[in-house]
């Protein structure tokens, strides 16, 4: 699969602050900020699909391997496809070639107001604040799917996509894939571009709608007790309460016209061809790489974003002019948007905070002591399942939580040169609102994954202890060096089970007989996963019966502790104390940081399921901690003189393991064999140069990922197979500002 990207954001943000101090001791404060952001992608996918359904042919031989090695986890030696063609079957319709175009944008209107006050008179301070905030989110999307109709290839039945011919290069990491021009079945380039060489496949439009809210109160009272008899050593001791309630409602809004399966159904693209474009010709200039579909048709994604009406117009015309000539076909032919029951869900969370801390300073030491107290409820409401028919209810669960975190940072200055710091405290993670849900979404492709919530997730408790020593050696210029150790409870972690690929026996077809794979139709799903009924198969199923058993995720918790521990080691230099003999050379200076660390613990262990058991066989591998790298540094030289601001800085990460799977399938599912997937080390290259024009203008441009560092994944190891390469541009952005 192939996909390329393009965002466009938009910002505009009012900020106000009003104070009024009516007397010496009380000073009175309202503040407004209204942010309003739209973010815009357009995108386009394209799919080489069913060719699973041939890699056991003959003629589709790999002309070269490559060894995957998933011994160091206790799983086997395997040979992979490194290099090859997959030429069609000219008694089915495999492989497919798909073209979509996807713009799915973020609109959302936040609005912040806060009205508190503070009070002050001999040792007392007194502040409260009352505070309200929103934000309503809408997502439009318009995602269209196209098939390729070969006309080089016979339609042998009566589906709505038939065979290309496909050639691929995974070497160098670099997942390479185009149509196999060579083959005696390849289409020309005028093939792939005409209108009436595709046909409409499926059309998805949203208008999924998200609001939270948030409203909170404090008040805070502080004693000063430096001018007491406890002065020498208490300086003053701080008290306060906190409530916050705040609220989530989700409502998946959509429609969809298709997935068809039959040509009866699916217009001709010479009836839409009003709203085709060719897609662009540039995703090799990432890599260089000659080897990928240059030439093909899309659904117009400026169009989608800025007319979807218009797109919807025009695709339920060619349906109706379809359906004219094909009076006995009972597909879509128009989009109804409504409410999916399935994905709703409304959370709430209200939460009371004490706390109280003493703050002390004594001959070379300083530092503070204190306790927090966390009571929280949470609700979380979803439609329930239809009982004898009648209409679904909703239903709540519920749920709650209290902690006492304890804090302590204790500071020593033993000479005016060296800064010893030590710190200790108690701490949480909340789940966020969306993964605390009851609800879940389908959808009708055989490969997508239904992401269940868990009303039941914990917080995650983080108990931390860390010690440093700081060396200001000179003006503007330091040494530091720390060790830090957390116990990290109840991680959040991403559980998942596949659905059990079973033999279709009555397709054998491929080499030595082996026969295709098949998901389960038992409602049950005995082998795993979870059942799917609005589920389209292609190569998976019956493709007349839809329904399949199909890979589920859920959140959860790790019981056991985590314990992560490491060094940091910090260094910063610059000239400036030169500036006499220097001149302008004086502005120059570095900064550099590394991190080193390891864990232990944990008790979750990953297993293989559906895919990941028919290729690895029944293995486990214990998680660890996800998203953990060993070692990290970065380096940074600047220059800051005369109004200029210039940075350059180099970051580098070891590789880590982790579910955020850049490739969008199913995280730690059936695309990456059961398990997290490694993501190879890293380093990015960032630079930025601002310049005062005056006391009140200042100008600047920063460049993002100066190299063009490409993101490289690996499946379950490091030596396993590449699963996804991501290409982040160059980014560059211009700015300015003026301060009245």
């Amino acid at each position: 699969m192939l996909e390329q990207e393009n965002d466009d954001y938009e910002t505009i943000n009012f900020a106000s602050t009003v104070e009024w101090a009516p007397n010496a001791d009380l000073r009175l404060t309202a503040r407004a900020i209204i942010n309003d952001q739209e973010r815009s992608r357009d995108q386009y996918r394209l799919q080489a699909s069913g060719i699973s359904g041939l890699r056991n042919r003959a003629e589709n031989l790999p002309s070269a391997f490559e060894t995957l090695d998933y011994s160091a986890v206790g799983g086997p030696i395997l040979q992979g496809a490194l290099i090859g063609t997959v030429e069609p079957n000219d008694t089915d319709h495999d492989g497919n070639l798909r073209f979509s175009s996807e713009t799915n944008s973020r609109v959302t209107d936040s609005k912040i107001f806060s009205f508190g006050g503070e009070w002050t008179r001999d040792n007392w301070t007194v502040a409260a604040e009352l505070a309200t905030s929103k934000s309503d989110t809408t997502t439009p999307s318009l995602n269209t799917t196209v098939n390729f109709m070969n006309p080089n290839c016979p339609n042998v039945d009566s589906r709505n996509d038939n065979c290309t011919p496909f050639i691929y290069d995974l070497s160098n990491d670099a997942l390479a894939f185009g149509v196999n021009f060579a083959s005696p079945r390849a289409p020309s380039v005028a093939d792939l571009t005409n209108p009436n060489n595709v046909v409409l496949d499926q059309v998805d439009q949203g208008r999924n709608a998200t609001e939270n809210q948030d409203n909170a109160a404090r008040l805070d009272v502080s004693y000063d007790f430096s001018d007491s008899k406890f002065g020498d050593y208490l300086t003053s001791v701080d008290a306060g309460i906190r409530f916050n309630d705040s609220s989530h409602t989700f409502n998946d809004v959509s429609g969809r016209i298709g997935g068809f399966s039959q040509l009866e159904d699916a217009p001709n693209g010479s009836l839409f061809s009003d709203i085709l474009v060719t897609g662009p010709s540039n995703f090799g200039d990432a890599d260089g790489r000659s080897l990928f579909i240059s030439d093909f048709l899309l659904v117009d994604p400026n169009l989608s974003f800025s007319n979807p009406e218009a797109v919807i117009a025009s695709l339920e015309s060619a349906l109706a002019a379809h359906r004219v000539l094909n009076p006995t076909a009972d597909g879509d032919l128009t989009m109804v948007l409504s409410d999916d029951q399935n994905a709703f869900r409304d959370l709430s969370e209200q939460t009371i905070a004490l706390y109280t801390q003493a703050n002390f300073a004594s001959g070379i030491f300083r530092g503070n002591i204190g306790l927090r107290y966390i009571s929280t409820d949470v609700d979380s409401t979803g439609y329930a399942p239809s009982v004898g028919g009648a209409a679904r209810q909703l239903e709540t669960t519920s749920g709650s939580y209290d902690f006492f975190l304890p804090r302590f940072n204790l500071t020593a200055e033993p000479t005016d040169e060296i800064v010893l710091r030590l710190g200790y405290g108690k701490d949480i993670r909340r789940p966020d609102f969306s993964s605390l849900a009851t609800g879940f979404t389908f959808d009708n492709q055989e490969n997508s994954v239904v992401r269940l919530g868990n009303p039941g997730l914990e917080p995650e408790e983080v108990t931390s202890f860390d010690v440093s020593a700081d060396w200001y050696f000179a003006p503007a210029a330091v040494v530091s060096v720390g060790f830090f150790t957390k116990d990290r409870t109840n991680i959040f972690g991403q559980n998942f089970e596949g659905a059990l690929l079973v033999p279709d026996v009555l397709d054998a077809n491929g080499l030595n007989g082996t026969t295709d794979l098949v998901r389960e139709t038992d409602p049950n799903c005995p082998g795993g996963g979870i059942f799917n009924p609005e589920i389209q198969p292609n190569v998976l199923g019956n493709p007349a019966i839809n329904g399949l058993c199909a890979d589920f995720t859920q959140p959860g918790n790790d019981p056991s502790t985590t314990t992560q521990t490491g060094f940091e080691f910090a260094v910063q230099y610059d000239l400036s104390s030169f500036e006499d003999k220097l001149g302008f050379a004086s502005g120059f200076g570095v900064q550099a940081n590394y991190t080193h660390q390891k864990f232990s613990g944990g008790s979750v262990v990953d297993t293989t399921s559906g895919r990941g058991l028919t290729v690895l066989g029944d293995l486990s591998i214990p998680r660890g901690l996800l998203d953990f790298s060993e070692n990290a540094y970065n380096v940074t030289g600047y220059y800051e003189k005369y109004g200029l601001s210039a940075r350059m800085r180099y970051t580098w990460r070891e590789g880590f393991r982790t579910n955020d799977f850049g490739g969008g399938a199913n995280t730690s599912g059936s695309s990456t064999l059961s398990f997290p997937v490694h993501t190879l080390d890293r380093g990015q290259l960032n630079a930025s140069i601002n310049y005062d024009v005056t006391d009140n203008f200042n100008v600047g441009v920063e460049a993002v990922n100066l190299t063009k560092s490409r993101i490289i994944q690996k499946c379950v190891t490091e030596a396993g197979p590449t699963c996804f390469v991501g290409y982040p541009d160059r980014r560059i952005v211009f700015g300015g500002s003026y301060t009245f």
